[in-house]
């Protein structure tokens, strides 16, 4: 019984640090380095026969694994909100470089107010925020034309 329970945890354990490392490229930190050595501990443990500590390095391993994911998650937020910042500036320097017809004017003024939230959103760490900004922005400039598509 006690195997049965402890394998369970050994196998649960390494599906967690495979289901983390197919999703993540930024491997390289700490927690995630942590993890894998505490389940390489798991494993030999449970090859020699002790179950307690192997149950014991599972369970160290998965706190480890989870902090590694709230890392990887915030970057991936970071990367997120930064491609659509950039997106969006591109956007507006390209409107605002070319010109936009009259009807369109007031789409560039309110995409110029959004873009300076989305940075200020971005600059604040408030990513999310930045993300939802800079949405905005590319859907109202979405619609325009420029003045040499008259």
């Amino acid at each position: 019984m006690n195997k049965t329970i402890v394998m369970g945890l050994l196998i649960l354990g390494l599906l967690v640090l495979a289901s983390s490392a197919s999703a993540q490229s930024l491997l390289d930190n700490p927690d995630y380095n942590k993890a894998v050595e505490l389940q390489r501990q798991a494993e030999a443990a449970y090859t020699e026969g002790d179950y307690d500590k192997a149950k014991e390095y599972s369970e160290q391993a998965k706190i480890y694994i989870e902090r590694s994911n709230t890392y990887v998650n915030e970057k991936l937020l970071i990367y997120r909100a930064n491609s659509l910042l950039k997106r969006a500036q591109e956007r507006v320097s390209y409107f605002k470089s070319v010109g936009v017809q009259p009807d369109y004017q007031g789409y560039l003024a309110q995409a110029e107010k959004d873009l300076a939230q989305a940075k200020r959103s971005y600059d604040a760490g408030r990513y999310e925020e930045s993300i939802e900004f800079s949405k905005k922005v590319l859907a109202g400039i979405a619609v325009m034309k420029t003045v040499q598509m008259k």
